[in-house]
């Protein structure tokens, strides 16, 4: 992933480096990207998740990069994240996720942010198809999705299944 803009943020790539540092020093996160890094970034399931995203980065450190950290620009504050779950597979396909901390929710940068994100994909020649999953009873991100016209799939349990075809 490249450094992506829109008006109000910015998508810095989520190296192997910056997630490290999410792990072992904040303040030294916060140097590295010259921002503020608010206690409730990154969110307890990325953080969760960020051993499992470096072991993966540390076993083939050439691979592309397929999340990025977003960054309010006017206030210079991490408030979120978005990306890939992996590259393209087979059938050219990837599964979008994404997250906002909680005071900048409702406000319309997860939409901001994941339109931009697509138009990025889609001008990757191996991405045919974007996916996502949300819970049913996710309103925020359902909003997201269908504001970003992802079609809405079949349920699988509580679980809402969504796609974008380029």
């Amino acid at each position: 992933m490249q450094i992506l803009e829109t008006q109000r943020l910015k998508l810095l790539p989520f190296t192997l480096e910056l997630k490290k540092a999410t792990l072992t020093d904040r303040a030294r996160l916060s140097e590295m990207l010259a921002v503020e890094i608010p206690a409730a970034w990154p969110g307890a399931d990325l953080l969760d998740a960020l051993p499992f995203f470096i072991e993966v980065m540390e076993k083939d450190p050439a691979a592309l990069v397929w999340d990025g950290i977003i960054l309010h620009k006017n206030e210079q504050r991490a408030i979120g994240g978005i990306g890939f779950h992996g590259g393209p597979d087979e059938a050219g396909m990837v599964e979008i996720g994404y997250n906002i901390i909680p005071e900048y929710e409702g406000q319309g940068y997860a939409t901001e942010m994941a339109r931009r994100v697509i138009d990025w994909a889609f001008q990757t020649p191996n991405i045919q198809v974007i996916t996502a999953e949300c819970l049913d009873d996710n309103i925020g991100s359902i909003r997201v999705l269908e504001k970003v016209r992802m079609r809405r799939l079949a349920a699988e349990g509580n679980m809402l299944k969504w796609e974008l075809r380029k």
